[in-house]
């Protein structure tokens, strides 16, 4: 599968293996412009070498995607499943390519958020959560927070299974229940509820020190999931 993106030097072309992506081919067009925009939001921030963190990643397309885009970093892609086939997949080729910063974990983002150091052995460089569901989102944001992530960049997901408690209670949240509750369920089916969540979860991020924008990542035809927030320490 072919992933283009815009990076400072110009159009980037990326070959991942189609293994890593979904079987359906409109799925698998969708997760390559979902890639491809992730990339280009990201390509410009990371400014050193070091550890790239690819939090529930799935089959990995995106995780194989930034070890080709960034061979001078370690990548690390992990999942509350395995994806053994997908993952070898992703592995081999970049033995073939000549890279071996590529390898991925099966590990519970609930669990690792209270003890990060147990897989993530330095600060990472950049920490990515492409459609995290629910409340994994807010879990990568934490991920991020206590590892001293460089740059994250999250694109949420299933926000009707967020938990408003942990919005509150973990991310400082200062709404109350039922507007938290009010807005999660309409942000199902509403880019403006997107944004309303994401700017919630970015006042998280900016009570630690990141500097933060919030904004749409994709076309609607690519996902309905689009609010997406980044931020810079």
């Amino acid at each position: 599968m072919l992933v283009t993106y815009r990076s400072p030097q110009g159009e980037e072309r990326l070959w991942v293996p189609d293994d890593t992506f979904p079987r359906s081919g409109r799925d698998a067009w969708r997760k390559r412009e979902q890639v491809g925009a992730v990339l280009e939001a990201v390509c410009c921030k990371v400014r050193r070498d070091g550890l790239v963190v690819d939090a529930c990643c799935g089959k990995g397309a995106l995780t194989t995607a930034l070890a080709l885009a960034f061979p001078t970093c370690d990548v690390l892609g992990f999942d509350g499943v395995g994806f053994d086939r997908a993952w070898r997949s992703g592995r081999r080729y970049l033995r073939d390519v000549g890279l071996g910063n590529l390898r991925f974990e099966v590990m519970d983002l609930h669990s690792l958020v209270e003890d990060p150091w147990s897989l993530v052995p330095e600060e990472p460089v950049l920490v990515v959560g492409l459609h995290p569901c629910g409340t994994l989102s807010d879990r990568v944001l934490r991920l991020a927070v206590e590892t001293d992530a460089d740059v994250v960049l999250v694109v949420p997901c299933c926000y009707g299974r967020a938990s408003p408690r942990v919005l509150r209670e973990e991310l400082g949240v200062r709404e109350r229940v039922d507007v938290l509750k009010r807005a999660l369920k309409e942000a199902e089916g509403s880019w403006e509820a997107q944004l309303l969540v994401c700017r919630w979860r970015a006042s998280y991020l900016e009570e630690h020190g990141y500097s933060v924008r919030v904004g749409l990542l994709f076309d609607e035809d690519v996902s309905g999931r689009r609010g997406f927030l980044i931020g810079f320490s």
